[in-house]
């Protein structure tokens, strides 16, 4: 591996890799266009490049000198900028507007202390030291290695290793430019024209896209509440009719386990182990695609505890208030597939999108050795390193100013945002709907669905008023199951309470379902409530969903939407569904 940046500790957070296994040789799985990657011969003389001493005259340099930008200064949030308590959060609250990002308003005594909320960072032009773990604009602004710059770098496999805890010794990090171009490189190591990619049935379409042209063939595998169903999985790999689907078993798995796009379901450690079990039978390499990891928080609450929804709600199972330490939050977050990762067949990709912002463009894959150099060769003729600027602001938030403890603390305050935003959503799906469970939906019966209906007239036995025919029973609208991570609602639409569906789909089939579903949609984007169609995401479109021929689906995303603007579109979306439901 290049080792330009390479430093004298980089296996300090590997304290345990003596008593863990190697990873084992998966050179098998590399692609034709992967195994015939060289690497760059003028990358090669960087390793002399930082040698004490050494003169440079090798490379076309540009001279720093004359780098226009002498200083880099910033003023960021400090770590614990973000509250982790959002009970103060309440729309009408007198902190309202503070309350839509949970930033902490700073007190008077706070200001009198000199105690603020903010910081500034300033990255300087010349090194201010000899190491390579220095940040300098003279060092981030030049040409460097694929890898990263070294603090960074550091900086991350203290993360992993404390974190993620894979469980091969040999595994390492290489910074990418976002999972966008992150994935696209796996792809072209991977897959040869022709592959199957094994998907969750409802999938993230970016990835999907990225694949296609290859060509490759999308292979979806059932999901439910809580991510892939290990089943499906084996009974797709175990059946596999080569001559009769026309290309090979599948060898890649792409999956995104918590808070997965679009359906808000994630896996946790026993159903993983399970997967990884059967990925070692069928020699799969799993792509654990990890954007919304650090979301993860405890399940919804109900707030009505005076209805009997509420009341059963509120004491969901499994659910125990937060414990204000950075123990108690890694102790919850779902254990990675690294963790039980001994033979290095998971390349996992995460990205610094969701955690610090999206125009960093800045994420990392952490993998074993081949997949890691093999990734790094792609890196350096393509990408090549990525961007100096965002590598300069990241490294001196993270490695310098925040440091291990701090970032943790302030993930723990991006965790607690979402929840409150996922909170918002549920919340006035509750206020707006008459919400129940629904035990019987076949979509998945052992998950505690959440079903809407319209809302019912106290006193009258569980009847609405319809303005043409009176009183008449409630009809289910839509159902979804409140997210424990991510930043998505998924909707199951109950087209089957429509008057004229029954009709239809004996009529018209598929293409008559999916027009109801566009009709609906367009109401809504007419009345200002824009949504995700579900079909965006569908992993094998016009293969039928097992369980789901009554249904049509929406993705509702609550990330960045303010309380008030939420509340009028679900406001909105109740009134567009009643209409839309009602005999005409």
């Amino acid at each position: 591996m290049d080792s330009a940046f390479a430093i004298a500790d980089q296996d300090r957070y590997r304290d345990d890799s003596a008593s863990l296994p190697n990873s084992i040789d998966m050179s098998h799985h590399l692609s034709s266009l992967a195994r015939n990657r060289q690497s760059s011969a003028l990358k090669d003389l960087y390793r002399y490049a930082a040698r004490p001493g050494m003169i440079a005259l090798a490379g076309g340099l540009p001279s720093p000198a004359i780098f226009p930008f002498l200083e880099l200064s910033a003023e960021v949030y400090t770590q614990d900028a973000l509250s982790i308590t959002p009970a103060t959060a309440q729309a009408g609250s007198p902190d309202a507007q503070d309350a839509q990002t949970m930033i902490k308003k700073p007190s008077f005594l706070s200001w009198l202390f000199g105690k603020k909320n903010t910081e500034t960072i300033t990255i300087s032009k010349p090194p201010s030291s000899s190491s390579p773990l220095d940040i300098n604009l003279n060092t981030l602004l030049q040409y460097s290695s694929a890898q990263g710059h070294p603090a960074l770098q550091a900086f991350i496999r203290e993360f992993v290793s404390k974190v993620y805890q894979p469980a091969f010794a040999d595994w390492d990090v290489l910074l990418n430019v976002g999972s966008t171009m992150a994935w696209s490189h796996v792809v072209f190591m991977l897959l040869e024209p022709g592959d199957g990619v094994l998907y969750e049935e409802w999938s993230y379409p970016g990835a999907m896209n990225t694949a296609s042209p290859l060509p490759t063939h999308k292979v979806s595998i059932k999901v439910d509440g809580e991510g892939l169903i290990p089943e499906d999985l084996n009974k797709v790999l175990e059946e596999w009719d080569e001559e009769k689907r026309g290309f090979r078993r599948p060898r890649v798995l792409y999956t995104v386990p918590t808070g997965q796009n679009p359906t808000g379901a994630t896996m946790l450690a026993e159903r993983k182990k399970i997967i990884y079990n059967i990925c070692v039978k069928y020699d799969i390499i799993i792509v654990e695609d990890e954007p919304y990891y650090a979301l993860y928080a405890d399940p919804w609450k109900s707030r009505n505890h005076s209805t009997r929804f509420g009341a059963r709600y509120a004491d969901v199972e499994h659910y125990k208030d937060s414990k204000d330490t950075d123990e108690e939050f890694l102790k919850k977050l779902p254990p990675s597939y690294l963790k039980f990762d001994y033979q290095g067949r998971v390349i996992r990709m995460d990205t610094f999108s969701k955690t610090i912002c999206p125009g960093s463009r800045l994420g990392w894959f952490t993998c074993g050795p081949l997949f890691t150099e093999r990734l790094l060769r792609a890196t350096e003729a393509s990408t090549q390193a990525p961007s100096g600027l965002a590598q300069a602001l990241v490294a001196k938030l993270l490695a310098d100013t925040w440091k291990y403890d701090g970032y943790i603390r302030w993930l723990r305050g991006i965790k607690a945002t979402y929840a409150m935003r996922r909170d918002w959503m549920c919340d006035l799906f509750e206020s707006v709907f008459h919400l129940e469970f629904d035990q019987t939906l076949t979509l998945s019966p052992h998950i505690k669905w959440v079903t809407a209906y319209e809302r019912t007239i106290s006193g009258m036995g569980g009847l609405v008023m319809d303005e043409k025919k009176g009183y008449k029973s409630k009809k289910a609208l839509v159902s979804f199951v409140p997210p424990t991570a991510g930043m998505f609602v998924w909707l199951a639409v109950h087209l089957s309470s429509h008057h004229k569906f029954a009709q239809i789909k004996r009529e018209e089939g598929p293409d008559g379902v999916n027009k109801m579903l566009y009709e609906l949609w367009t109401d809504l984007a007419e009345s200002n409530v824009l949504i995700s169609p579900g079909y965006f995401f569908d992993a094998q479109p016009g293969v039928p969903h097992e369980g789901t021929e009554d249904f049509g689906f929406f993705r509702l995303s609550f990330s960045s939407a303010t309380h008030e603007e939420m509340e009028s579109a679900i406001k909105t979306m109740y009134k567009v569904f009643v209409k839309f439901f009602q005999e005409k």
